[in-house]
């Protein structure tokens, strides 16, 4: 990628994160984060999640975007939004989830949609590449671009506490106690100056 590349920068309340996108490798997932920019999907919405799946000396990766409340003991208005239903795998993009990665999550329940929720992983988990698990299918979960400036604030968010409550039994543990807000996500031609 070139340093003119355009770049995802999430402004957060612990500091910039800034992505680099693969467009030519995942240009329906990049195309997909693309709209949900541009309706201001990540406006206001919170990284909320800190996992590293239970698996020791692993580090986490965090979670965040609008579906917050259906994760959450959050009582407010879940959104309506828009799913994608093709999956790039990282068989077809070539893109492996290690540290930096930056994915979306899926719906694992039902449609095994892709869902407007980010990920961005501080250390390999090879499960979530395709072929790594089995439910609701091999295909994995699309990875679509690289950390390329605040890693350092990811790991911040991921070691803050995770005392937070969830009516998912299985994120029991995983919720942060006080969620980082994401005040702005814009596509930009320029990597910014670090706000931390």
């Amino acid at each position: 990628m070139t340093d003119d590349a355009p770049r995802l920068v999430l402004d957060t309340c612990a500091g910039n994160i800034v992505i680099a996108v693969h467009a030519s490798a995942a240009p329906t997932t990049v195309r997909y984060v693309r709209t949900l920019v541009e309706t201001r999907c990540f406006d206001g919405a919170t990284f909320y999640r800190s996992t590293n799946f239970g698996i020791r000396g692993r580090l986490p990766l965090i979670q965040g975007g609008p579906l917050a409340p259906l994760f959450t003991a959050s009582s407010n208005a879940i959104p309506a939004l828009e799913m994608l239903d093709v999956v790039e795998s990282t068989t077809s993009s070539g893109l492996a989830h290690v540290r930096g990665t930056v994915s979306l999550a899926r719906d694992l329940v039902s449609t095994g949609h892709v869902l407007p929720e980010l990920f961005i992983c501080l250390d390999a988990h090879p499960e979530l590449d395709a072929g790594g698990r089995t439910e609701p299918d091999s295909l994995g979960f699309p990875a679509f671009g690289s950390v390329s400036s605040g890693l350092d604030v990811v790991a911040s968010i991921a070691a803050m506490e995770t005392d937070g409550a969830s009516p998912v039994e299985r994120l029991a543990g995983e919720i942060l106690t006080e969620p980082v807000v994401i005040r702005r996500a814009e596509f930009t031609s320029r990597p910014p100056e670090s706000s931390i």
